[in-house]
């Protein structure tokens, strides 16, 4: 056997024909059901069919990687699963536990693919979704610096500073306690969603060049700011959002049939 123990090798989730054999079982029973020339390898009491091997491979998603390649990779794996249930660890209460979550899992992600995977929505219904998303979209863009301190007097101290002429990137490197300060306090190009919501809402009722005639109190401190210019942002087509609109609209519908079922459980928690 050759390349047995290739460096690739991944433990992969994955049901060969006969993994719910014990191993026990003989050579007769494994094979009963499967056709000699179905047959891709035998490891032990395990056979693994032709069958197997297309479907691990597709699994895998790597067309390039020869069948003899995802043989070796399903043999080694086989084996060391063998290897795992004789030194008993399959027993073990927290593996039961790995595997019946990973079940789940996969069983959940099995039923969304098939539920939703082939789902398509019309042409109104994306573009609907589009008009939503554009009206709570932001228009505009910022360009500002800003001077972070501990306190509200260092802040003031700061404002008055630069009323009687001091630098703001002078002062930024100087004082601002946040990481922006050596250069400058400069926070490049932003949109306000991006900024904790007092930050964003100072920033919003500013002119270009304006100053913090007060100082702005986040969780992250004082900040002295200065708003340097503002651009509109360009809309983007609905075109270009199709895809992303799709997807939209399918976590919707999955999120709405989880609810669904969910309302129709009966759940408690302690």
């Amino acid at each position: 056997m050759h390349r047995l123990f290739a460096p690739f090798i991944i433990f992969s989730v994955f049901t060969l024909a006969a993994c719910n054999e014990e191993t026990s079982s003989t050579s007769d029973n494994s094979t009963a059901s499967i056709p000699a020339d179905q047959v891709a390898a035998k490891v032990n009491n395990t056979v693994i069919s032709k069958d197997d091997l297309n479907s691990f491979k597709k699994l895998k998603g790597n067309p390039q990687v020869s069948d003899d390649q995802i043989l070796d990779e399903m043999i080694a794996t086989e084996l060391l699963r063998e290897e795992a249930i004789k030194a008993g660890i399959a027993d073990k209460e927290e593996v039961r536990y790995q595997l019946r979550l990973q079940e789940s899992e996969i069983l959940a992600r099995l039923l969304m693919r098939e539920k939703f995977g082939s789902i398509e929505f019309s042409e109104e219904e994306l573009k609907a979704a589009y008009d939503a998303q554009m009206s709570n979209s932001e228009s505009r863009e910022f360009k500002a610096r800003h001077i972070l301190l501990k306190t509200e007097d260092e802040a003031i101290a700061v404002i008055d500073a630069l009323r009687n002429g001091g630098d703001f990137v002078a002062l930024a490197k100087e004082r601002s306690t946040g990481p922006s300060g050596p250069n400058g306090g400069d926070l490049g190009w932003f949109q306000a969603s991006r900024m904790v919501p007092p930050f964003a809402n100072a920033v919003k009722l500013m002119n270009k060049g304006d100053v913090s005639v007060t100082p702005v109190q986040t969780d992250f401190g004082f900040h002295v700011i200065k708003l340097e210019d503002t651009r509109e942002l360009e809309k983007p087509t609905f075109e270009s959002k199709r895809d992303e609109l799709q997807q939209s609209l399918i976590r919707e519908a999955i999120n709405s049939y989880i609810q669904e079922v969910q309302s129709a459980a009966t759940i408690s928690k302690s």
